[in-house]
């Protein structure tokens, strides 16, 4: 399963429970030099374990997400991405805080932001800095 057809892509949804090969293929195959935002939809991550803890599984996001940045840029990408994790119930996770472990490679290329889907997306945490084209 590809996404490299879709050259207008501006946006990205993903459901994950926890990070996966899936999520790896997936994000290998973007070619959209629109590509503004990949959003990660996250039901009960980590099965209701502290949430930073479990943040060391998203290494490889992390390092595919840096790649597609680098990718995207050969061929013109002038865009800062963002990648928002979404806690559909964050009420259920209890959360520790060290959001700042999330993607931390990521960071350096693009913007992390994480919400909360249960009240009315309210941001838990943005890595939000002066970025250049947007």
């Amino acid at each position: 399963m590809t996404i490299r057809d879709f050259r207008q892509l501006q946006e990205l949804q993903l459901k994950v429970t926890r990070p996966s090969p899936v999520h790896d293929i997936l994000l290998s195959s973007i070619s959209s030099i629109e590509l503004r935002k990949i959003l990660f939809v996250a039901e009960r991550m980590n099965d209701r374990e502290p949430f930073a803890p479990g943040m060391e599984r998203w290494t490889l996001i992390d390092e595919q997400l840096c790649r597609l940045v680098d990718r995207l840029r050969v061929t013109g990408y002038r865009r800062t991405l963002e990648v928002e994790l979404r806690l559909t119930d964050a009420g259920e996770f209890p959360i520790t805080g060290g959001f700042t472990k999330l993607l931390p490679a990521f960071r350096e290329k693009g913007v992390v932001t994480i919400t909360d889907a249960a009240y009315e997306g309210r941001m838990l945490h943005s890595s939000n800095r002066n970025h250049g084209g947007q």
